[in-house]
């Protein structure tokens, strides 16, 4: 029987971060993924010959911080930025965004000067609320009362934060928390193209709709994580970020083993000992799941090891996939009709307008695959020509609303998007050699994910900060002793490490962790 300090199941970054601090504090760390992939659903995957494409989400960064403690750079992490956001509209038009603001007012002039004035200040405000969940994300949120001391520290340090910032300023931030994206943008913009283009980001791997309350926080909170209006990716896929974590972990001494059977955690008297790996025993002092907390504490561990009332709140927990993702090889490059080559390095969008957004989303509430999806492009072989051969490339869809329970077909999908998107590149499916789709349901059922959904669990104001993954627990901890959690279905979130290395702080890294 093997035994380690600590055991963590799953490997996506937030795992990784968590095992490189872990590891450096002097604890004998063991990874276990149960799929081929480092990474999981966050991994980059052959799909056809020698064609290779993101398994799940299409974009994403970790913290800066992060990469440069952990020296990720060095160990092969090359950031790719995707600086172009561009809108597909009817008629074969489209219009394109860019991190240039200057560039931006006059392309946003174009379509309404009235707007093209108004953009700056509104960039203006939303970075200032991201920037202040960036600061409240990088933190482990006060649940004690009274609060401990820690827990003072952090509730000065962001209500000073927040204050700096002007009365009136702050209450526009805090304000901005509990809008409906289409209430921001109807405040600020008349252009229903442009306001269509921007709150796409606010409704992003959510099951809601544009009309529903505090999805503007759905918007900040991928601001806060880099991954808001303007993406990025890395050389190679998005897998690269957990391989160049995977080599840092390894270079610290941590093992890492793939494809090590269904796995579940051992519990004696209210006390994680340690998991079983297929047939394998393993003891740790101290267990950690990647996994939301669903299927942590309903398949991982059994529930009769906890209280009726912790149970019903984890089956309570709102997750509902809504995407489906689409990879295909193209034996050459598309041409998007008035998108330039620059453009096709960032993503395409087709969501014309606030109001398309709304019905389709609607559409999914009755089950049902709207027969016009939200769609995001992306052309990944654009920066990056290893991820096909010579002259031919790889373009990766992004699907919503795709319902967790759909018995929609893939073939239907994947005809659908294709259809779609020939308005804009006519000889579209001309082009295509082989295509790769994953429903929710496939994204459960090989991956673990509850619902389909890529993110741990919907991401709401409801789903939060002290309430993420539950009231009482939003420090990593759960109710089985010695045993935490630390993915992406904790706060804050996200594939950033943030939620890795939080929770790596809590279980006693501190000292190895950047002031």
């Amino acid at each position: 029987m093997s035994t380690y300090n600590t055991i963590i199941l799953g490997s996506s970054p937030n795992a990784l971060t968590a095992a490189c601090y872990l590891a450096r504090s002097g604890k004998k760390v063991l990874v276990l993924e149960p799929t081929e992939h480092i990474g999981g659903a966050v991994s980059t995957n052959q799909f056809a010959e020698s064609f290779k494409a993101d398994t799940g989400l299409m974009s994403g960064r970790l913290d800066a911080e992060i990469v440069k403690d952990l020296k990720l750079t060095d160990h092969g992490l090359e950031v790719v930025e995707r600086s172009a956001l561009s809108s597909l509209l009817p008629g074969g038009k489209s219009f394109t965004l860019s991190c240039d603001l200057d560039a931006t007012e006059k392309v946003i002039a174009g379509i309404s000067p009235a707007d093209a004035k108004k953009y700056p200040a509104f960039m203006n405000l939303v970075n200032l609320a991201s920037n202040f969940l960036k600061s409240a994300y990088s933190v482990t949120p006060p649940v004690n009362h009274p609060p401990s001391k820690e827990d003072v520290e952090v509730l000065s340090e962001l209500s000073a934060q927040l204050k700096g910032y002007g009365r009136r300023e702050m209450t526009e931030v805090m304000r901005l928390l509990v809008m409906s994206v289409r209430d921001l943008m109807d405040e600020w913009f008349v252009s229903p193209e442009l306001k269509g283009l921007l709150a796409t980001a606010a409704v992003r791997g959510t099951n809601q709709g544009p009309f529903a309350g505090n999805t503007t926080y759905n918007l900040l909170h991928h601001l806060a994580q880099g991954d808001g209006f303007f993406r990025a990716t890395a050389k190679g896929g998005i897998g690269a970020l957990c391989q160049a974590l995977a080599a840092a972990a390894k270079s610290y001494g941590v093992e890492i083993r793939t494809m090590c059977g269904s796995l579940s955690i051992n519990v004696a008297d209210g006390v994680a000992t340690g998991v079983t790996a297929g047939t394998e025993s393993i003891e740790a002092s101290l267990v950690i799941s990647d996994y939301d907390a669903r299927h942590t504490f309903t398949h991982l561990v059994a529930p009769p090891e906890l209280e009726p009332e912790f149970n019903r709140a984890v089956k309570n927990l709102k997750y509902r996939g809504a995407v489906a993702r689409l990879n295909f090889a193209l034996k050459e490059f598309p041409e998007f009709a008035g998108i330039t080559d620059e453009a096709m390095k960032g993503t395409l969008v087709l969501a014309p307008s606030v109001a398309y957004l709304e019905k389709a989303y609607d559409t999914s509430k009755r089950g049902d695959v709207p027969a016009q999806p939200y769609l995001e492009v992306a052309l990944p072989t654009m920066s990056d020509a290893s991820l096909a051969p010579s002259g031919k490339h790889v373009m990766s869809v992004w699907m919503q609303y795709a319902p967790c329970h759909s018995t929609a077909k893939t073939e239907h999908l994947r005809d659908l998007v294709l259809e779609q998107l020939s308005e804009f590149c006519p000889n579209l499916k001309s082009l295509v050699e082989h295509s790769q789709v994953f429903l929710p349901n496939e994204y459960e059922s090989q991956f673990h994910l509850t619902e389909g959904n890529l993110y741990g669990a919907e991401i709401s104001l409801a789903q939060s900060f002290y309430l993420r993954p539950l009231p009482g627990f939003a420090q990593y901890r759960t109710p089985i002793a010695q045993l935490y959690l630390c993915g992406s279905a904790t706060h804050p979130g996200g594939i950033s490490g943030l939620s890795g290395r939080n929770a790596a702080r809590e279980l006693g890294a501190r000292d190895m962790l950047p002031a």
